[in-house]
């Protein structure tokens, strides 16, 4: 069946995510820098922002694993967006399936804190049909629900969908609903924007 819409994951596929040099860049020592990562961005709290938690609450989360580093914590959360940016290939992209006619929407796990905090790098997200947050559906990938949702609320025949991922595990699910999944990478950047691609041909 011929494909008339794409849809894409954000992190790692049109947002870079790089929590490391983010937290690098407070030149912590090795022991706090392992301690504030564990603390946050290696812990299952991080999740728990991208199923919905407010902001408060994710930070809280947080400090409540490393109590004795609020202080710590509360700086890295107050700049968090500071760890996302668009790629370079990002933009280009877009506009190459804007230009072939597909609708495009987004279904990403992204936590309200973290969406407050990027929403104007993701102003690229103006130009897409549609799209949905997990932290607004309480409901995270690879659940199947907020997949079913994006497909319901925007009309979407998955049978003409492509989605793009960078986790095996949410391709999977995708698929289980009929969507077409294709793990995202470089080199599928690169065979896009090539027309190499056989499925977006």
């Amino acid at each position: 069946m011929e494909k008339t819409t794409v849809i894409f994951d954000l992190g790692k596929v049109l947002v870079e995510y790089d929590w490391q040099s983010y937290l690098k860049s407070f030149s912590f020592d090795e022991k706090v820098y392992h301690i504030i990562a564990n603390a946050m961005f290696l812990n299952k709290d991080w999740e728990t922002g991208d199923e919905g938690a407010t902001p408060e609450e994710w930070l809280s989360l947080f400090i409540e694993n490393a109590p004795s580093y609020e202080t710590e914590i509360r700086k890295v959360y107050s700049n968090l967006g500071e760890c996302a940016y668009i790629f370079s290939y990002t933009l280009e992209l877009v506009e190459y399936f804007e230009e072939k006619g597909y609708q495009i929407f987004f279904l990403s796990n992204y936590s309200e804190y973290l969406y407050e905090k990027t929403k104007e790098k993701l102003c690229f997200l103006d130009a897409f049909d549609g799209g949905v947050f997990s932290f607004r559906e309480k409901c995270i990938k690879p659940d199947k629900t907020i997949y079913m949702r994006l497909l319901e609320r925007y009309n979407i025949c998955p049978e003409e969908a492509i989605f793009f991922d960078d986790r095996e595990e949410n391709i999977r699910a995708a698929e289980e609903v009929g969507i077409h999944g294709i793990i995202f990478t470089q080199e599928t950047v690169d065979k896009i924007l090539k027309g190499e691609l056989a499925e977006v041909k």
